[in-house]
């Protein structure tokens, strides 16, 4: 006999999202401010994606964003490119900024997904990146205060996010570029 799954499947918390007009220009506010870096920038269109949907719907996403690390913990920039309803603009309104979610590795996201809707959260969209990982937005802003993404563990992934994570210890503001194009 198995023992019983254990959910969420991973609580390793290892990411905390804005959403912002500009992502570019949000990394260099912060990296002057905390001097972090670098900045690991990325344009997704909705070639990009399958599989989406927002709150049940087929949905689209498209966006820029800013990745970089603080320490152990992933700082990200969500500069949203799309228009309509989404999941980004369900907290922050369009042209503004503000703290959007927290992110967590899962191992089986249908599981986790049943756990926070038991919890009384809702899906707010759920794709997958097209020969990457299946993640979701799970709507937790009445039981935390944010969303909370589900991104789905992949090795290849994490050794890429680990290897940002070690060039961020000697990334020196006056010395290395800022911004890295992926």
């Amino acid at each position: 006999m198995h023992p019983p799954i254990r959910l969420p499947t991973d609580r390793t918390l290892f990411q905390q999202a804005w959403v912002v007009p500009n992502a570019e220009a949000a990394a260099t506010r912060w990296s002057r401010l905390f001097d972090i870096g670098p900045f690991y920038v990325a344009e997704y269109t909705p070639e990009r994606f399958t599989d989406v949907s927002y709150r049940g719907n087929p949905s689209h996403l498209s966006m820029r964003t800013a990745i970089a690390y603080a320490g152990d913990i992933q700082i990200e920039f969500i500069e949203p490119t799309m228009t309509g309803p989404n999941c980004y603009h369900d907290s922050v309104a369009p042209a503004t900024e503000g703290f959007h979610h927290i992110c967590f590795w899962t191992t089986d996201l249908a599981a986790d997904i049943a756990h926070y809707v038991a919890a009384g959260c809702t899906v707010a969209t759920q794709a997958r990146v097209i020969k990457g990982p299946s993640f979701a937005y799970i709507d937790a802003r009445a039981q935390c205060g944010c969303m909370v993404e589900l991104l789905e563990y992949m090795a290849p992934i994490e050794t890429l996010f680990h290897g940002w994570r070690d060039a961020a210890k000697t990334w020196q503001r006056d010395r290395d570029p800022l911004f890295i194009r992926r």
